[in-house]
């Protein structure tokens, strides 16, 4: 009889981070309307978007990237909402070349000036700065070949994008809204492919992080999207990972949830509850049911339940969202 030959170790290493990179449970998503974060009076229609200025080249390009996606945002959620009259920027555009002006607007005597010549009773303009830097860098990898360590050299990237937003009522010359939102990137820290993930532990791939332009662009959507959140009602979608819980049925529960049978994914939740009261991955796994389903009174209970079991940093971040669509 052959004898059967032992995996070797760079097999077995292979096969565990495939399991950390594929195995656990699929994220499940959830999407619902929320209203606007800030109290604009419902006598604010007509809309205008001025262009936004920077410093830079570079930050004036990414100031019409800004721009035009808040424009397409606001329209978007106008044919769903019927909150605000988007006035064509083309139309602005054309009003201001008359009479030789520009588009940017950079303080609210200019945004009433403008705003008034539009007939509109609000305007909105910002600037924007962007930046980034290659950092090359190494780390450790596992060469399969030779059975051994090696050091890898791969570029990290750091983006980094700022945008300062501000609407004003053009009746009254008052600030509306005024925020200034920054959200920042580190390939180190993408999760996604090009980020790395199993072949970057294995030192292989993982040396090309996404192209500057697309992550800068990525965070001015980014901003944008909250942006829009806090001055008209809007679509919230949240993509979550379930737990596997304590027991079988917990995770019968999660495909019962990914193929939307709601209902019976909490029986299974509950279940397991019941027979492990200590299953914080259950209760959470409530929590984002009654989520879906629009409860978020229930939900607010399940991930308060699942935080006093377990005190995971999702958890807080879970109740904290759901208690705001309860305010």
């Amino acid at each position: 009889m052959k004898k059967l030959e032992r995996p070797s170790i760079a097999l077995l290493s292979i096969g565990f981070l495939v399991c950390l990179a594929g195995c656990g449970e699929k994220p499940l998503t959830i999407t619902y309307d929320r209203p606007a974060e800030y109290n604009i009076s419902e006598s604010i229609r007509r809309i205008a978007i001025a262009e936004f200025g920077g410093k830079t080249a570079l930050d004036r390009k990414f100031g019409d990237v800004a721009a035009d996606e808040l424009a397409s945002s606001l329209d978007a959620y106008n044919k769903k909402y019927d909150r605000y009259e988007l006035i064509d920027r083309k139309r602005l555009q054309a009003i201001l070349d008359e009479r030789d002006w520009q588009l940017a607007i950079a303080d609210t005597a200019s945004a009433a000036q403008v705003g008034k010549i539009a007939d509109v009773e609000a305007m909105i303009y910002g600037s924007v700065s962007v930046s980034s830097r290659d950092v090359r860098a190494s780390r450790m990898g596992f060469d399969i070949g030779r059975r051994k360590p090696k050091t890898v050299y791969y570029t990290r990237r750091y983006c980094m994008a700022s945008v300062n937003f501000t609407m004003d009522d053009i009746r009254t010359s008052k600030t509306l809204a005024t925020v200034t939102l920054t959200r920042e990137y580190d390939s180190d820290k993408d999760k996604g492919d090009n980020g790395g993930g199993i072949g970057k532990a294995l030192g292989f791939g993982g040396d090309g992080p996404p192209p500057t332009d697309q992550i800068l662009t990525r965070l001015i959507y980014e901003c944008v999207g909250q942006f829009v959140g806090k001055i008209s009602p809007h679509t919230e979608t949240v993509t979550e990972k379930m737990e596997t819980g304590k027991s079988k049925i917990v995770r019968t529960g999660n495909k019962l949830a990914r193929a939307g049978d709601y209902d019976e994914a909490l029986v299974c939740y509950t279940r397991a509850m019941e027979s492990h009261p200590d299953d914080d991955g259950a209760a959470f796994n409530a929590g984002l049911i009654y989520e879906a389903m629009g409860k978020l009174e229930e939900a607010a209970e399940y991930y308060t339940r699942a935080f006093d079991l377990n005190d995971k940093e999702k958890y807080i971040f879970a109740r904290k969202r759901v208690r705001a669509g309860t305010d």
